[in-house]
């Protein structure tokens, strides 16, 4: 008698696949790379509700940033670029 083993590789499931990188992943570490350029740390997290709050940090202080926009506007102000 053969045993019926599920291939993984086309196992179907109805959770979301989140290991996959979005288009903000991509987006806020090429920020958080510009930033390390010029001394500041980009930091980000993600509320229950879904949204998302970043921050820049350097000498001990912060700057709230409320999106990524915001948060490329604060990396051309302190004299960076994409």
């Amino acid at each position: 008698m053969q045993k019926n083993t599920p291939n993984p590789a086309k196992a179907a499931s109805n959770a979301p696949n989140t290991a996959q990188p979005t288009a903000t992943d991509k987006e806020f570490n090429a920020l958080r790379s510009a930033f390390a350029q010029h001394g500041h740390s980009l930091h980000s997290t993600a509320a229950p509700d879904g949204s998302t709050t970043y921050w820049a940090k350097r000498w001990g202080l912060a700057r709230y940033l409320p999106s990524l926009h915001d948060a490329a506007l604060f990396l051309a102000q302190i004299g960076g670029r994409l």
